[in-house]
Protein backbone atom coordinates (compact mmCIF):
# COMPACT_ATOMS: atom_id res chain seq x y z
CA UNK A 1 0.00 0.00 0.00
CA UNK A 2 1.19 3.59 -0.51
CA UNK A 3 1.78 4.53 3.36
CA UNK A 4 2.38 8.35 2.65
CA UNK A 5 -0.92 8.70 1.97
CA UNK A 6 -1.61 8.15 5.36
CA UNK A 7 1.21 10.79 7.27
CA UNK A 8 -1.02 13.98 7.60
CA UNK A 9 -3.65 11.15 9.05
CA UNK A 10 -1.14 9.37 10.94
CA UNK A 11 0.31 12.54 12.58
CA UNK A 12 -3.06 14.19 13.28
CA UNK A 13 -4.15 10.51 15.18
CA UNK A 14 -1.26 11.01 17.06
CA UNK A 15 -1.93 14.74 18.20
CA UNK A 16 -5.54 14.21 19.08
CA UNK A 17 -4.95 10.98 20.81
CA UNK A 18 -1.80 11.81 22.16
CA UNK A 19 0.01 8.59 21.58
CA UNK A 20 1.87 8.07 24.41
CA UNK A 21 6.36 7.45 22.88
CA UNK A 22 7.51 5.95 26.01
CA UNK A 23 5.85 3.31 27.08
CA UNK A 24 7.51 0.36 27.79
CA UNK A 25 5.78 -2.58 25.81
CA UNK A 26 7.83 -5.05 27.37
CA UNK A 27 5.41 -5.11 30.06
CA UNK A 28 1.97 -5.21 28.01
CA UNK A 29 0.37 -7.96 27.28
CA UNK A 30 1.05 -9.81 23.48
CA UNK A 31 -2.21 -8.76 21.43
CA UNK A 32 -2.95 -11.82 19.17
CA UNK A 33 -5.48 -13.54 17.30
CA UNK A 34 -8.67 -14.46 19.22
CA UNK A 35 -8.21 -11.25 21.77
CA UNK A 36 -10.30 -8.21 21.73
CA UNK A 37 -10.66 -5.01 23.86
CA UNK A 38 -9.72 -1.56 24.09
CA UNK A 39 -6.19 -2.62 23.03
CA UNK A 40 -6.75 -4.28 20.03
CA UNK A 41 -8.62 -1.18 19.22
CA UNK A 42 -6.46 1.08 19.71
CA UNK A 43 -3.84 -1.19 17.65
CA UNK A 44 -6.09 -1.41 14.43
CA UNK A 45 -6.63 2.18 14.94
CA UNK A 46 -2.84 2.95 14.56
CA UNK A 47 -3.16 0.12 11.41
CA UNK A 48 -5.50 1.99 9.68
CA UNK A 49 -3.83 5.35 10.06
CA UNK A 50 -0.77 3.82 8.43
CA UNK A 51 -2.90 2.38 5.49
CA UNK A 52 -3.01 -1.43 6.86
CA UNK A 53 -6.37 -2.26 7.66
CA UNK A 54 -10.12 -0.81 6.15
CA UNK A 55 -12.37 1.46 8.91
CA UNK A 56 -14.65 -1.40 9.01
CA UNK A 57 -12.55 -3.29 10.72
CA UNK A 58 -11.97 -0.85 13.48
CA UNK A 59 -13.69 -3.10 16.05
CA UNK A 60 -11.77 -4.44 18.71
CA UNK A 61 -11.95 -7.89 18.01
CA UNK A 62 -8.43 -9.64 16.57
CA UNK A 63 -9.96 -11.29 13.60
CA UNK A 64 -8.42 -12.75 10.25
CA UNK A 65 -8.31 -9.19 9.13
CA UNK A 66 -6.13 -7.97 11.62
CA UNK A 67 -3.90 -10.58 11.86
CA UNK A 68 -3.09 -10.13 7.89
CA UNK A 69 -2.48 -6.80 8.60
CA UNK A 70 -0.41 -6.99 11.23
CA UNK A 71 1.60 -9.32 9.32
CA UNK A 72 1.82 -6.97 6.51
CA UNK A 73 3.08 -4.40 8.79
CA UNK A 74 5.78 -7.08 10.48
CA UNK A 75 6.94 -7.61 6.97
CA UNK A 76 7.61 -4.03 5.54
CA UNK A 77 9.33 -3.00 8.66
CA UNK A 78 11.09 -6.19 8.82
CA UNK A 79 9.49 -8.06 11.82
CA UNK A 80 9.38 -11.73 12.34
CA UNK A 81 5.97 -12.07 10.68
CA UNK A 82 4.08 -14.52 13.11
CA UNK A 83 1.14 -11.92 13.38
CA UNK A 84 2.20 -11.58 16.80
CA UNK A 85 1.76 -7.74 18.31
CA UNK A 86 4.39 -8.19 20.42
CA UNK A 87 7.03 -5.39 21.93
CA UNK A 88 8.85 -5.29 18.86
CA UNK A 89 5.76 -4.53 16.83
CA UNK A 90 4.27 -2.17 18.92
CA UNK A 91 7.31 -0.16 19.15
CA UNK A 92 7.55 -0.34 15.50
CA UNK A 93 4.30 1.06 15.05
CA UNK A 94 4.98 4.17 17.80
CA UNK A 95 8.62 4.57 16.44
CA UNK A 96 6.80 5.34 12.87
CA UNK A 97 4.57 7.78 14.31
CA UNK A 98 6.62 9.78 16.13
CA UNK A 99 8.96 9.79 13.56
CA UNK A 100 6.78 11.61 11.16
CA UNK A 101 5.34 13.94 14.07
CA UNK A 102 9.20 14.89 14.20
CA UNK A 103 8.39 16.16 10.97
CA UNK A 104 5.32 17.98 10.55
CA UNK A 105 3.65 18.26 14.35
CA UNK A 106 5.76 21.36 15.02
CA UNK A 107 3.60 23.69 13.01
CA UNK A 108 0.66 21.23 13.38
CA UNK A 109 -2.71 22.19 15.85
CA UNK A 110 -4.77 19.38 17.63
CA UNK A 111 -7.69 19.68 14.75
CA UNK A 112 -11.22 20.97 15.96
CA UNK A 113 -13.93 18.81 14.65
CA UNK A 114 -17.74 19.94 14.28
CA UNK A 115 -21.25 19.75 12.97
CA UNK A 116 -21.17 19.38 9.18
CA UNK A 117 -17.47 18.18 8.92
CA UNK A 118 -16.62 14.38 7.40
CA UNK A 119 -13.10 12.33 6.67
CA UNK A 120 -10.94 10.75 8.75
CA UNK A 121 -10.21 12.87 11.56
CA UNK A 122 -14.01 12.72 12.02
CA UNK A 123 -13.78 8.50 11.61
CA UNK A 124 -10.68 8.85 14.43
CA UNK A 125 -13.14 10.76 16.94
CA UNK A 126 -16.17 8.43 16.42
CA UNK A 127 -13.92 5.86 17.37
CA UNK A 128 -12.34 6.50 20.38
CA UNK A 129 -15.94 8.39 21.76
CA UNK A 130 -17.52 5.06 20.75
CA UNK A 131 -14.79 2.69 22.88
CA UNK A 132 -15.32 5.02 25.80
CA UNK A 133 -19.14 4.08 25.64
CA UNK A 134 -21.03 7.40 24.05
CA UNK A 135 -21.01 6.97 20.85
CA UNK A 136 -23.09 4.11 19.34
CA UNK A 137 -24.32 4.89 15.38
CA UNK A 138 -22.08 3.83 12.93
CA UNK A 139 -18.63 4.69 12.47
CA UNK A 140 -19.00 6.65 8.80
CA UNK A 141 -16.77 9.46 9.13
CA UNK A 142 -19.68 12.33 9.32
CA UNK A 143 -19.80 14.08 11.79
CA UNK A 144 -23.69 14.39 11.77
CA UNK A 145 -26.19 14.45 15.01
CA UNK A 146 -25.28 11.62 16.57
CA UNK A 147 -21.64 12.64 16.60
CA UNK A 148 -22.75 15.71 17.70
CA UNK A 149 -24.91 14.02 20.76
CA UNK A 150 -21.89 11.91 22.02
CA UNK A 151 -19.45 14.59 21.80
CA UNK A 152 -22.00 16.69 24.28
CA UNK A 153 -22.21 13.94 26.20
CA UNK A 154 -18.78 13.44 26.71
CA UNK A 155 -18.30 17.25 27.66
CA UNK A 156 -21.09 17.19 30.07
CA UNK A 157 -19.78 14.34 31.76
CA UNK A 158 -16.33 15.65 32.05
CA UNK A 159 -16.71 19.49 32.74
CA UNK A 160 -15.95 20.61 29.89
CA UNK A 161 -17.86 23.29 27.95
CA UNK A 162 -21.08 21.59 26.23
CA UNK A 163 -20.72 23.17 22.39
CA UNK A 164 -20.46 20.04 20.51
CA UNK A 165 -17.33 20.87 19.24
CA UNK A 166 -14.33 18.84 19.52
CA UNK A 167 -11.48 21.11 20.30
CA UNK A 168 -8.15 20.73 21.51
CA UNK A 169 -9.48 20.62 25.05
CA UNK A 170 -12.20 17.97 24.05
CA UNK A 171 -9.61 16.06 22.16
CA UNK A 172 -7.07 15.81 25.32
CA UNK A 173 -9.62 14.94 27.77
CA UNK A 174 -10.39 12.16 25.34
CA UNK A 175 -6.81 10.68 25.81
CA UNK A 176 -7.45 10.04 29.85
CA UNK A 177 -11.33 9.41 29.53
CA UNK A 178 -12.33 5.99 31.14
CA UNK A 179 -14.59 4.04 29.78
CA UNK A 180 -18.34 3.73 30.66
CA UNK A 181 -21.37 1.60 30.59
CA UNK A 182 -23.78 2.04 28.34
CA UNK A 183 -25.18 5.25 28.34
CA UNK A 184 -28.52 5.03 26.89
CA UNK A 185 -31.05 8.51 27.07
CA UNK A 186 -32.03 8.83 30.06
CA UNK A 187 -34.39 11.80 29.86
CA UNK A 188 -32.46 13.84 32.97
CA UNK A 189 -29.02 13.15 31.24
CA UNK A 190 -30.11 14.63 28.00
CA UNK A 191 -32.25 17.21 29.36
CA UNK A 192 -28.82 18.51 31.48
CA UNK A 193 -27.21 18.17 27.50
CA UNK A 194 -30.01 20.38 26.32
CA UNK A 195 -29.39 23.05 28.64
CA UNK A 196 -25.56 22.72 28.11
CA UNK A 197 -25.71 23.16 24.46
CA UNK A 198 -28.26 25.97 24.67
CA UNK A 199 -25.44 28.46 26.24
CA UNK A 200 -22.87 28.18 23.42
CA UNK A 201 -25.26 30.40 21.84
CA UNK A 202 -24.70 33.11 24.24
CA UNK A 203 -24.72 36.78 22.54
CA UNK A 204 -25.92 35.00 19.84
CA UNK A 205 -28.73 38.48 18.34
CA UNK A 206 -32.48 38.63 18.56
CA UNK A 207 -33.82 38.97 15.32
CA UNK A 208 -37.91 38.57 15.41
CA UNK A 209 -38.81 35.01 13.85
CA UNK A 210 -35.69 34.15 13.34
CA UNK A 211 -34.11 30.34 13.92
CA UNK A 212 -30.74 30.28 13.34
CA UNK A 213 -27.15 31.22 15.27
CA UNK A 214 -27.23 34.26 12.76
CA UNK A 215 -30.72 35.39 15.15
CA UNK A 216 -33.29 33.90 17.34
CA UNK A 217 -36.55 34.79 18.69
CA UNK A 218 -37.50 33.62 21.81
CA UNK A 219 -39.49 30.53 20.67
CA UNK A 220 -37.36 30.05 17.93
CA UNK A 221 -34.18 29.29 20.00
CA UNK A 222 -36.15 26.73 21.70
CA UNK A 223 -37.27 24.88 19.02
CA UNK A 224 -33.60 25.51 17.14
CA UNK A 225 -32.03 24.08 20.26
CA UNK A 226 -34.22 20.79 20.68
CA UNK A 227 -33.88 20.31 17.14
CA UNK A 228 -30.31 19.33 17.29
CA UNK A 229 -31.70 16.65 20.34
CA UNK A 230 -33.92 15.11 17.31
CA UNK A 231 -36.61 16.67 19.16
CA UNK A 232 -39.32 18.56 16.98
CA UNK A 233 -41.48 21.04 18.98
CA UNK A 234 -44.14 23.61 17.81
CA UNK A 235 -42.31 26.76 16.64
CA UNK A 236 -44.76 29.37 18.14
CA UNK A 237 -44.41 30.29 21.90
CA UNK A 238 -48.09 29.76 22.81
CA UNK A 239 -48.26 26.49 20.74
CA UNK A 240 -44.98 25.12 22.66
CA UNK A 241 -46.87 25.76 26.13
CA UNK A 242 -49.13 23.20 25.85
CA UNK A 243 -46.22 20.75 24.73
CA UNK A 244 -45.20 18.12 26.81
CA UNK A 245 -45.86 17.29 30.10
CA UNK A 246 -46.57 20.46 32.88
CA UNK A 247 -43.78 20.05 35.66
CA UNK A 248 -43.43 22.56 39.06
CA UNK A 249 -39.83 20.90 39.88
CA UNK A 250 -37.98 22.16 37.32
CA UNK A 251 -34.98 20.74 35.78
CA UNK A 252 -31.94 21.65 33.30
CA UNK A 253 -33.75 21.57 29.49
CA UNK A 254 -37.46 22.07 30.80
CA UNK A 255 -39.50 25.06 28.89
CA UNK A 256 -40.40 28.13 30.86
CA UNK A 257 -43.07 30.21 29.97
CA UNK A 258 -44.00 33.99 30.44
CA UNK A 259 -46.91 36.32 29.38
CA UNK A 260 -45.09 39.47 27.71
CA UNK A 261 -46.26 41.80 25.76
CA UNK A 262 -49.55 40.18 25.08
CA UNK A 263 -51.73 37.68 27.39
CA UNK A 264 -51.10 34.46 27.69
CA UNK A 265 -47.27 32.55 26.52
CA UNK A 266 -45.73 34.85 24.60
CA UNK A 267 -41.96 34.38 25.91
CA UNK A 268 -40.11 30.93 26.25
CA UNK A 269 -36.85 30.21 27.50
CA UNK A 270 -34.64 27.10 28.46
CA UNK A 271 -34.27 25.98 32.28
CA UNK A 272 -30.41 25.70 33.02
CA UNK A 273 -30.36 25.51 36.65
CA UNK A 274 -29.55 27.51 39.61
CA UNK A 275 -32.69 29.28 39.56
CA UNK A 276 -31.78 30.67 35.81
CA UNK A 277 -33.07 30.16 32.39
CA UNK A 278 -31.48 30.74 28.40
CA UNK A 279 -33.55 33.12 26.35
CA UNK A 280 -33.48 34.81 23.35
CA UNK A 281 -34.73 38.16 24.81
CA UNK A 282 -35.67 41.05 22.42
CA UNK A 283 -35.26 43.90 25.69
CA UNK A 284 -31.65 42.82 25.76
CA UNK A 285 -31.56 42.32 22.36
CA UNK A 286 -29.29 38.92 22.51
CA UNK A 287 -29.51 35.49 23.78
CA UNK A 288 -28.82 35.83 27.41
CA UNK A 289 -29.36 34.38 30.90
CA UNK A 290 -31.86 35.52 33.78
CA UNK A 291 -32.55 34.57 37.08
CA UNK A 292 -36.63 33.58 37.34
CA UNK A 293 -36.30 35.77 40.58
CA UNK A 294 -35.89 38.73 38.43
CA UNK A 295 -38.84 40.75 39.86
CA UNK A 296 -40.29 41.22 35.64
CA UNK A 297 -40.19 37.35 35.02
CA UNK A 298 -41.38 36.68 38.26
CA UNK A 299 -44.47 38.55 38.06
CA UNK A 300 -45.21 37.27 34.57
CA UNK A 301 -44.07 33.18 35.15
CA UNK A 302 -46.73 31.41 33.67
CA UNK A 303 -45.52 27.52 34.37
CA UNK A 304 -43.30 25.01 32.44
CA UNK A 305 -43.04 22.14 30.23
CA UNK A 306 -40.66 18.91 30.02
CA UNK A 307 -40.59 17.51 26.81
CA UNK A 308 -37.87 14.94 27.35
CA UNK A 309 -39.31 11.55 28.32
Amino acid sequence: MKKRNYILFAVTFALMFAIQTNVVYAEQLLLKEGMSGQAVLEMQTQLQAQGYIDPGVLDGVFGPATLSAVISFQSDHSIDADGIAGPATMSAMDSLVSRENDTVAENSQPAVLKEGMSGDNVLMLQTKLKSLGYYTANLDGNYGPGTLLAVIDFQSTNGLTADGIAGPATINALQYAPAVASRGAGGDRKSQMIASYAEQFLGAPYVYGGRSPEGFDCSGFASYVYSHFGIEIPRAADEQFYYGASVTQLIPGDLVFFTTYTEGPSHTGIYIGDNSFIHSSSSGGQVIITSLSENYYSARYLGARRVVN
